[in-house]
Protein backbone atom coordinates (compact mmCIF):
# COMPACT_ATOMS: atom_id res chain seq x y z
CA UNK A 1 0.00 0.00 0.00
CA UNK A 2 1.70 3.35 -1.10
CA UNK A 3 1.80 6.55 1.40
CA UNK A 4 -1.21 8.16 -0.09
CA UNK A 5 -3.73 5.33 0.32
CA UNK A 6 -2.22 4.83 4.14
CA UNK A 7 -3.18 8.89 4.61
CA UNK A 8 -6.01 8.51 3.00
CA UNK A 9 -7.50 5.40 5.88
CA UNK A 10 -7.37 7.88 7.96
CA UNK A 11 -9.05 11.25 6.99
CA UNK A 12 -11.81 12.67 9.41
CA UNK A 13 -10.35 10.48 11.81
CA UNK A 14 -9.71 11.53 15.27
CA UNK A 15 -6.37 11.66 13.95
CA UNK A 16 -6.83 15.16 12.26
CA UNK A 17 -8.06 16.67 15.56
CA UNK A 18 -4.86 15.52 18.13
CA UNK A 19 -1.22 17.06 18.48
CA UNK A 20 1.08 14.14 18.34
CA UNK A 21 4.72 14.64 19.98
CA UNK A 22 7.26 12.92 17.74
CA UNK A 23 11.01 12.27 19.06
CA UNK A 24 13.69 10.48 16.79
CA UNK A 25 17.31 10.80 17.32
CA UNK A 26 18.21 9.69 13.92
CA UNK A 27 17.62 12.90 10.93
CA UNK A 28 16.85 10.80 8.28
CA UNK A 29 13.94 8.67 9.67
CA UNK A 30 12.81 11.62 11.76
CA UNK A 31 12.28 13.66 8.32
CA UNK A 32 10.44 10.59 6.07
CA UNK A 33 8.16 9.94 8.91
CA UNK A 34 7.44 13.49 9.67
CA UNK A 35 6.37 14.69 6.49
CA UNK A 36 3.64 11.61 6.67
CA UNK A 37 2.73 12.57 10.26
CA UNK A 38 2.04 16.19 9.28
CA UNK A 39 -0.33 15.37 6.67
CA UNK A 40 -2.67 12.82 9.25
CA UNK A 41 -2.28 14.86 12.31
CA UNK A 42 -3.42 18.80 13.14
CA UNK A 43 0.00 19.26 14.93
CA UNK A 44 3.15 17.19 15.29
CA UNK A 45 5.97 18.58 17.65
CA UNK A 46 9.23 17.29 16.64
CA UNK A 47 12.15 16.75 18.73
CA UNK A 48 15.70 14.91 18.28
CA UNK A 49 16.52 13.54 21.85
CA UNK A 50 14.48 13.71 25.41
CA UNK A 51 16.03 17.00 26.71
CA UNK A 52 14.42 18.53 23.83
CA UNK A 53 11.31 16.59 24.05
CA UNK A 54 10.86 17.77 27.18
CA UNK A 55 11.50 21.22 26.82
CA UNK A 56 8.10 20.71 24.48
CA UNK A 57 6.24 18.96 26.26
CA UNK A 58 6.67 21.95 29.07
CA UNK A 59 6.15 24.19 26.52
CA UNK A 60 2.73 22.60 24.81
CA UNK A 61 1.50 20.25 27.76
CA UNK A 62 -1.99 21.56 27.18
CA UNK A 63 -1.99 20.79 23.52
CA UNK A 64 -0.52 17.46 23.18
CA UNK A 65 -2.67 14.33 23.25
CA UNK A 66 0.16 11.33 22.02
CA UNK A 67 3.54 10.81 22.45
CA UNK A 68 5.93 8.39 20.32
CA UNK A 69 9.26 7.78 21.01
CA UNK A 70 12.67 6.65 21.06
CA UNK A 71 14.22 4.83 23.67
CA UNK A 72 18.23 5.46 22.77
CA UNK A 73 18.47 9.38 22.62
CA UNK A 74 21.39 11.60 23.38
CA UNK A 75 21.78 13.97 26.22
CA UNK A 76 18.06 13.02 27.68
CA UNK A 77 17.35 9.00 26.84
CA UNK A 78 13.95 7.83 26.37
CA UNK A 79 13.56 6.18 29.76
CA UNK A 80 14.60 9.75 31.18
CA UNK A 81 12.20 11.30 29.25
CA UNK A 82 9.28 9.46 30.07
CA UNK A 83 10.07 9.59 34.57
CA UNK A 84 9.67 13.32 33.80
CA UNK A 85 6.78 13.15 31.82
CA UNK A 86 4.75 10.65 34.20
CA UNK A 87 5.65 13.13 37.07
CA UNK A 88 3.77 15.78 35.56
CA UNK A 89 1.55 13.62 33.91
CA UNK A 90 0.40 10.13 34.26
CA UNK A 91 -2.37 9.50 31.99
CA UNK A 92 -1.03 10.70 28.46
CA UNK A 93 -0.52 8.26 25.76
CA UNK A 94 2.49 7.05 25.04
CA UNK A 95 4.21 4.80 22.16
CA UNK A 96 7.91 3.21 22.33
CA UNK A 97 10.24 2.19 19.88
CA UNK A 98 11.85 -0.76 20.38
CA UNK A 99 14.26 -3.53 18.81
CA UNK A 100 14.34 -6.32 21.63
CA UNK A 101 17.62 -6.22 22.30
CA UNK A 102 17.47 -4.53 26.26
CA UNK A 103 15.29 -6.52 28.83
CA UNK A 104 16.20 -4.23 31.67
CA UNK A 105 15.23 -1.02 29.35
CA UNK A 106 12.02 -2.64 28.09
CA UNK A 107 10.88 -3.51 31.71
CA UNK A 108 11.17 0.00 33.15
CA UNK A 109 9.09 1.09 30.34
CA UNK A 110 6.28 -0.70 31.25
CA UNK A 111 6.41 0.09 34.45
CA UNK A 112 6.35 3.97 33.27
CA UNK A 113 3.23 2.48 32.01
CA UNK A 114 3.84 2.69 28.36
CA UNK A 115 0.48 2.34 26.22
CA UNK A 116 2.27 0.25 23.25
CA UNK A 117 5.46 -0.42 21.52
CA UNK A 118 6.25 -1.01 18.45
CA UNK A 119 8.99 -2.92 16.78
CA UNK A 120 11.51 -0.85 14.73
CA UNK A 121 12.05 -0.60 11.86
CA UNK A 122 8.39 1.08 12.04
CA UNK A 123 5.39 0.03 9.74
CA UNK A 124 3.71 3.38 9.59
CA UNK A 125 0.43 1.60 8.40
CA UNK A 126 0.19 -0.42 11.01
CA UNK A 127 1.54 2.59 13.92
CA UNK A 128 -1.17 4.76 12.38
CA UNK A 129 -3.59 2.22 13.49
CA UNK A 130 -2.31 1.79 16.93
CA UNK A 131 -2.49 5.38 17.56
CA UNK A 132 -5.60 5.87 16.59
CA UNK A 133 -7.04 3.06 18.09
CA UNK A 134 -5.18 4.51 21.36
CA UNK A 135 -6.75 7.95 20.71
CA UNK A 136 -10.10 6.78 20.05
CA UNK A 137 -10.19 4.69 23.27
CA UNK A 138 -9.24 8.03 25.08
CA UNK A 139 -11.98 9.74 23.54
CA UNK A 140 -14.28 6.95 24.38
CA UNK A 141 -13.33 6.90 27.87
CA UNK A 142 -13.57 10.99 28.49
CA UNK A 143 -17.35 10.28 26.75
CA UNK A 144 -18.21 7.52 29.25
CA UNK A 145 -16.79 9.71 32.19
CA UNK A 146 -18.72 13.02 30.90
CA UNK A 147 -21.82 11.02 30.76
CA UNK A 148 -21.32 9.51 33.78
CA UNK A 149 -20.72 12.85 35.43
CA UNK A 150 -23.83 14.04 33.95
CA UNK A 151 -25.70 10.93 35.59
CA UNK A 152 -24.69 11.81 38.93
CA UNK A 153 -25.75 15.35 38.37
CA UNK A 154 -29.55 14.08 37.18
CA UNK A 155 -29.64 11.66 39.69
CA UNK A 156 -29.10 14.41 42.37
CA UNK A 157 -31.84 16.74 40.70
CA UNK A 158 -34.13 13.78 40.91
CA UNK A 159 -33.16 13.14 44.45
CA UNK A 160 -33.91 16.53 45.67
CA UNK A 161 -37.01 17.01 43.30
CA UNK A 162 -38.74 14.03 42.85
CA UNK A 163 -39.96 10.66 44.22
CA UNK A 164 -37.69 7.96 43.18
CA UNK A 165 -37.98 4.49 44.11
CA UNK A 166 -36.89 0.89 42.65
CA UNK A 167 -37.82 -2.67 42.71
CA UNK A 168 -37.34 -6.01 41.88
CA UNK A 169 -38.65 -7.55 38.85
CA UNK A 170 -41.74 -9.22 41.61
CA UNK A 171 -42.38 -5.41 42.52
CA UNK A 172 -40.65 -5.50 45.77
CA UNK A 173 -38.97 -2.52 47.01
CA UNK A 174 -34.94 -2.15 46.66
CA UNK A 175 -34.78 1.45 47.09
CA UNK A 176 -36.69 4.47 48.21
CA UNK A 177 -35.03 8.73 48.31
CA UNK A 178 -35.70 10.70 51.04
CA UNK A 179 -38.75 12.12 49.20
CA UNK A 180 -41.05 9.44 48.37
CA UNK A 181 -40.10 8.45 52.41
CA UNK A 182 -41.61 12.06 53.65
CA UNK A 183 -44.55 11.85 51.18
CA UNK A 184 -45.92 8.65 51.78
CA UNK A 185 -45.26 8.65 55.61
CA UNK A 186 -43.09 5.46 55.61
CA UNK A 187 -39.18 5.07 57.12
CA UNK A 188 -36.80 3.79 54.28
CA UNK A 189 -36.89 0.52 56.60
CA UNK A 190 -40.74 0.07 56.13
CA UNK A 191 -40.73 0.78 52.24
CA UNK A 192 -37.24 -1.65 51.36
CA UNK A 193 -38.20 -5.06 51.15
CA UNK A 194 -42.19 -4.60 50.75
CA UNK A 195 -44.07 -4.54 47.52
CA UNK A 196 -44.67 -1.10 45.56
CA UNK A 197 -48.96 -1.58 46.16
CA UNK A 198 -47.96 -0.36 49.74
CA UNK A 199 -49.07 2.67 48.78
CA UNK A 200 -51.62 1.78 45.86
CA UNK A 201 -55.05 3.96 46.40
CA UNK A 202 -58.25 1.73 46.59
CA UNK A 203 -59.66 3.70 44.41
CA UNK A 204 -57.16 3.28 41.69
CA UNK A 205 -58.40 0.93 38.74
CA UNK A 206 -56.78 -2.67 38.47
CA UNK A 207 -56.53 -2.29 34.85
CA UNK A 208 -54.17 1.13 35.35
CA UNK A 209 -51.57 -1.41 37.08
CA UNK A 210 -51.94 -4.07 35.03
CA UNK A 211 -51.26 -1.84 31.99
CA UNK A 212 -48.45 -0.19 33.94
CA UNK A 213 -46.95 -4.08 34.24
CA UNK A 214 -47.80 -5.24 30.93
CA UNK A 215 -45.55 -2.25 29.58
CA UNK A 216 -42.64 -2.27 31.88
CA UNK A 217 -42.32 -6.04 31.64
CA UNK A 218 -42.16 -5.38 27.65
CA UNK A 219 -39.52 -3.45 28.01
CA UNK A 220 -41.07 0.24 27.51
CA UNK A 221 -41.27 3.39 29.87
CA UNK A 222 -44.84 3.69 31.14
CA UNK A 223 -46.16 7.18 31.77
CA UNK A 224 -49.31 8.74 33.98
CA UNK A 225 -50.89 10.09 36.92
CA UNK A 226 -51.34 7.89 39.90
CA UNK A 227 -53.46 8.35 42.88
CA UNK A 228 -51.52 7.36 45.96
CA UNK A 229 -52.37 6.76 49.72
CA UNK A 230 -50.08 7.59 52.46
CA UNK A 231 -49.17 5.40 56.03
CA UNK A 232 -51.69 8.04 57.68
CA UNK A 233 -54.46 7.14 55.18
CA UNK A 234 -54.38 10.82 53.55
CA UNK A 235 -54.35 10.66 49.59
CA UNK A 236 -51.50 12.03 47.07
CA UNK A 237 -51.43 12.16 43.14
CA UNK A 238 -48.44 12.33 41.41
CA UNK A 239 -47.36 12.32 37.73
CA UNK A 240 -45.01 8.89 37.10
CA UNK A 241 -42.78 7.63 34.61
CA UNK A 242 -41.45 3.96 35.43
CA UNK A 243 -38.98 2.55 32.72
CA UNK A 244 -36.81 -0.96 33.06
CA UNK A 245 -32.70 -1.08 33.70
CA UNK A 246 -31.76 -3.55 31.50
CA UNK A 247 -28.03 -5.39 31.30
CA UNK A 248 -25.45 -6.25 28.68
CA UNK A 249 -27.91 -8.86 27.17
CA UNK A 250 -31.04 -6.74 27.33
CA UNK A 251 -32.41 -8.58 30.03
CA UNK A 252 -34.50 -6.70 32.64
CA UNK A 253 -32.17 -5.71 35.75
CA UNK A 254 -34.56 -3.79 37.86
CA UNK A 255 -37.10 -1.28 37.70
CA UNK A 256 -37.35 2.38 38.47
CA UNK A 257 -39.75 4.78 39.26
CA UNK A 258 -39.76 8.83 38.72
CA UNK A 259 -42.41 10.74 40.49
CA UNK A 260 -43.34 14.20 41.30
CA UNK A 261 -46.52 15.72 42.99
CA UNK A 262 -49.49 17.31 41.47
CA UNK A 263 -51.55 16.97 44.63
CA UNK A 264 -52.36 20.58 44.89
CA UNK A 265 -53.11 20.79 41.44
CA UNK A 266 -55.36 18.06 41.15
CA UNK A 267 -57.11 19.22 44.30
CA UNK A 268 -57.41 22.77 42.90
CA UNK A 269 -58.87 21.19 39.72
CA UNK A 270 -61.60 19.00 41.28
CA UNK A 271 -62.80 22.14 43.50
CA UNK A 272 -62.95 24.25 40.13
CA UNK A 273 -64.47 21.45 38.35
CA UNK A 274 -67.24 21.18 41.04
CA UNK A 275 -68.05 25.07 41.43
CA UNK A 276 -68.45 25.30 37.65
CA UNK A 277 -70.81 22.66 37.65
CA UNK A 278 -72.71 23.92 40.57
CA UNK A 279 -72.79 27.61 38.62
CA UNK A 280 -74.57 26.09 35.40
CA UNK A 281 -76.94 23.94 38.40
CA UNK A 282 -78.16 27.01 39.62
CA UNK A 283 -78.39 29.08 35.69
CA UNK A 284 -80.66 26.32 34.58
CA UNK A 285 -82.91 26.55 37.95
CA UNK A 286 -83.13 30.20 37.56
CA UNK A 287 -84.21 30.17 34.02
CA UNK A 288 -86.69 27.51 34.42
CA UNK A 289 -88.29 29.66 37.21
CA UNK A 290 -87.75 32.61 34.83
CA UNK A 291 -90.21 30.75 32.12
CA UNK A 292 -92.74 29.27 34.49
CA UNK A 293 -93.42 32.93 35.46
CA UNK A 294 -93.01 34.60 32.32
CA UNK A 295 -96.27 31.99 31.29
CA UNK A 296 -98.10 32.34 33.79
CA UNK A 297 -97.73 36.07 33.63
CA UNK A 298 -98.66 35.38 29.69
CA UNK A 299 -101.88 33.37 30.75
CA UNK A 300 -102.96 36.61 33.42
CA UNK A 301 -102.55 38.75 30.20
CA UNK A 302 -104.83 36.71 28.52
CA UNK A 303 -107.74 36.67 31.08
CA UNK A 304 -107.38 40.25 31.76
CA UNK A 305 -107.69 42.98 29.65
CA UNK A 306 -107.57 46.08 32.01
CA UNK A 307 -104.85 49.41 31.90
CA UNK A 308 -103.41 47.84 35.27
CA UNK A 309 -103.04 44.20 33.96
CA UNK A 310 -100.78 44.88 31.11
CA UNK A 311 -99.17 47.36 33.46
CA UNK A 312 -98.26 44.42 35.80
CA UNK A 313 -97.09 42.62 32.30
CA UNK A 314 -95.23 45.34 31.55
CA UNK A 315 -93.19 45.62 34.85
CA UNK A 316 -93.12 42.28 34.82
CA UNK A 317 -90.86 41.58 31.50
CA UNK A 318 -88.98 44.64 32.72
CA UNK A 319 -87.86 42.49 35.51
CA UNK A 320 -87.23 39.31 33.78
CA UNK A 321 -84.98 41.12 31.38
CA UNK A 322 -83.17 42.71 34.43
CA UNK A 323 -82.91 39.23 35.39
CA UNK A 324 -81.79 37.47 32.39
CA UNK A 325 -78.69 40.70 32.09
CA UNK A 326 -78.09 39.34 35.53
CA UNK A 327 -77.93 35.45 34.57
CA UNK A 328 -75.74 37.02 31.53
CA UNK A 329 -72.90 38.17 33.64
CA UNK A 330 -73.38 34.66 36.37
CA UNK A 331 -72.91 32.94 32.30
CA UNK A 332 -69.64 35.53 31.78
CA UNK A 333 -68.46 34.82 34.75
CA UNK A 334 -69.08 31.02 34.28
CA UNK A 335 -66.88 31.43 31.03
CA UNK A 336 -64.31 33.01 32.67
CA UNK A 337 -63.86 30.31 35.56
CA UNK A 338 -64.08 27.72 32.67
CA UNK A 339 -61.07 29.21 30.64
CA UNK A 340 -59.49 29.41 34.01
CA UNK A 341 -60.36 25.54 34.59
CA UNK A 342 -58.71 25.24 30.81
CA UNK A 343 -55.50 27.26 31.56
CA UNK A 344 -54.80 25.29 34.85
CA UNK A 345 -54.99 21.98 32.77
CA UNK A 346 -52.79 23.18 30.04
CA UNK A 347 -50.21 24.77 32.40
CA UNK A 348 -50.07 21.17 34.05
CA UNK A 349 -49.98 19.09 30.51
CA UNK A 350 -47.01 21.26 29.73
CA UNK A 351 -45.16 20.57 33.32
CA UNK A 352 -45.69 16.75 32.83
CA UNK A 353 -44.53 16.65 28.93
CA UNK A 354 -41.22 18.87 29.96
CA UNK A 355 -40.77 16.54 32.92
CA UNK A 356 -41.12 13.26 31.05
CA UNK A 357 -38.73 14.68 28.25
CA UNK A 358 -36.35 15.48 31.25
CA UNK A 359 -36.89 11.83 32.34
CA UNK A 360 -36.62 10.12 28.77
CA UNK A 361 -33.31 11.60 28.18
CA UNK A 362 -32.18 10.75 31.28
CA UNK A 363 -33.04 7.18 30.67
CA UNK A 364 -31.83 7.36 27.04
CA UNK A 365 -28.26 8.95 28.25
CA UNK A 366 -28.35 6.00 30.89
CA UNK A 367 -28.38 3.28 28.15
CA UNK A 368 -25.82 5.05 25.81
CA UNK A 369 -23.43 5.65 28.75
CA UNK A 370 -23.69 1.85 30.29
CA UNK A 371 -23.24 0.74 26.43
CA UNK A 372 -19.85 3.02 25.65
CA UNK A 373 -18.52 1.92 29.23
CA UNK A 374 -19.20 -1.66 28.88
CA UNK A 375 -17.27 -1.36 25.27
CA UNK A 376 -14.67 0.72 27.03
CA UNK A 377 -14.10 -2.11 29.49
CA UNK A 378 -14.21 -4.77 26.55
CA UNK A 379 -11.12 -2.87 25.06
CA UNK A 380 -9.39 -2.19 28.41
CA UNK A 381 -9.22 -5.93 28.99
CA UNK A 382 -7.63 -6.78 25.27
CA UNK A 383 -4.53 -4.15 26.18
CA UNK A 384 -3.99 -5.31 29.20
CA UNK A 385 -3.98 -8.93 27.94
CA UNK A 386 -1.20 -7.98 25.76
CA UNK A 387 0.79 -6.11 27.60
CA UNK A 388 0.86 -9.12 30.37
CA UNK A 389 1.48 -11.20 27.06
CA UNK A 390 4.81 -8.81 26.07
CA UNK A 391 5.85 -9.59 29.48
CA UNK A 392 5.34 -13.12 29.40
CA UNK A 393 7.17 -12.82 26.02
CA UNK A 394 9.86 -10.70 27.59
CA UNK A 395 10.51 -12.91 30.67
CA UNK A 396 10.62 -15.99 28.24
CA UNK A 397 13.56 -14.38 26.12
CA UNK A 398 15.58 -13.55 29.69
CA UNK A 399 15.54 -16.91 30.31
CA UNK A 400 17.01 -17.63 26.98
CA UNK A 401 19.63 -15.15 27.41
CA UNK A 402 20.64 -16.49 30.76
CA UNK A 403 20.51 -20.03 29.66
CA UNK A 404 23.37 -19.19 26.74
CA UNK A 405 25.28 -16.73 29.25
CA UNK A 406 25.93 -20.10 31.05
CA UNK A 407 26.80 -21.93 28.31
CA UNK A 408 29.23 -19.84 27.34
CA UNK A 409 30.86 -19.40 30.76
CA UNK A 410 30.53 -23.27 30.74
CA UNK A 411 32.64 -23.35 27.37
CA UNK A 412 35.19 -20.75 29.03
CA UNK A 413 35.90 -22.84 31.72
CA UNK A 414 36.15 -25.98 29.37
CA UNK A 415 38.61 -23.95 27.54
CA UNK A 416 40.80 -22.81 30.16
CA UNK A 417 41.03 -26.12 31.52
CA UNK A 418 42.05 -28.07 28.26
CA UNK A 419 45.17 -24.34 28.15
CA UNK A 420 46.19 -25.98 31.59
CA UNK A 421 46.61 -29.11 30.46
CA UNK A 422 47.78 -29.25 27.04
CA UNK A 423 48.53 -25.61 26.44
CA UNK A 424 47.05 -22.57 24.67
CA UNK A 425 45.38 -23.31 22.06
CA UNK A 426 46.37 -21.77 18.64
CA UNK A 427 44.27 -20.49 15.82
CA UNK A 428 45.88 -21.01 12.67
Amino acid sequence: MDTSSQISQFSDSILNESTLLFLEPDEQIRKDTLSTLEKVFKKVLVGSDGKEGLDLFHTHKSEVDLIITDIDMPNLDGIGFLSHVREEDSDIPVLIFTVFNDINQLIKTIKLKITDYIVKPMQLNTTLKIMHKILDDLANKKVVEKQRNELVIYKDILDKENLVSETDLKGIITYANDIFCEVSGYSREELIGKPHSIVRHPDISKEVYKNLWETIQNKETWKGKIKNRAKDGSTYYVQATVFPILDNEGNIEKYVGSRFLITEQEEERHKLKKYIMHQKSQKVKHEKQLQEEFQDAVHAAKMETDEKMAKFIQGLNEQIKSLREKHSDDKGRILSLERKYKESNDKLDNMQKAYQEKVEKLHKTAVISLEKYNSFKKKNALITEKIEKSQEAIKTLQSYIDEYRKKIADLEDLIEAYEKQYGKITVR
